[in-house]
């Protein structure tokens, strides 16, 4: 909302609140519509990055993160798309377990619809103006083209964790030493 040297600052402890109150309004009309009780969820507004929003599962502890600067860049957009979008994550985590159906399958789907929002599973924002990380990149080859893989990605396959395939050749990812970059 406020823009200070071209850096959009992070959504006020207000609209926190606001943000915080819709997600409670959004666990009572699931509660409602399914005749169950949800429990209130903590929500924090720590999330950095591309992402709006994030419904996280860590040691048995459930929370809803909020992206403080791109609900400032796009309040409007996140406020009636992503805490809906969060909070279905949450209901069909309880109602289903996580391990059991898909992060955007059909009882996410179904969720959204109970909510009244269209089942969308990212949006494109401009996030120019907002803190972003730069991983540092790694050049992988197919034998048809290039792929730039993240450090995470890139220290997966080095501790033997995963490889990656060509989505048009099919053939394994090969890193390409010596041309690492950031960006």
């Amino acid at each position: 909302m406020l823009e200070q040297n071209n850096l959009i600052q992070p959504i006020s402890p207000a609209l926190q609140e606001l943000v915080i109150k819709e997600t409670n309004h959004f666990l009572k009309s699931a509660a409602d519509y399914y005749h169950r009780k949800f429990s209130e969820i903590p929500v924090l507004f720590d999330l950095t990055g591309r992402a709006a929003g994030m419904y996280r599962v860590k040691a048995g502890q459930q929370v809803i993160r909020y992206n403080p600067y791109v609900f400032a860049k796009y309040y409007t957009d996140n406020f009636n798309e992503t805490i809906p979008h969060e909070v279905a994550h949450y209901v069909t985590d309880i109602l289903f377990g996580l391990k059991k159906i898909r992060p955007h399958g059909n009882e996410w789907k179904a969720v959204m619809q109970v909510f009244g929002v269209a089942a969308n599973r990212t949006a494109n924002y401009d996030l120019s103006g907002l803190p972003v990380r730069n991983f540092k990149k790694y050049v992988y080859f197919c034998g048809c083209q290039n792929y730039e893989l993240t450090s995470r990605r890139h220290n997966k396959i080095l501790r033997g964790a995963g490889h990656y395939l060509c989505r048009d050749c099919g053939n394994k990812l090969l890193f390409i030493k010596n041309q690492e970059r950031t960006g």
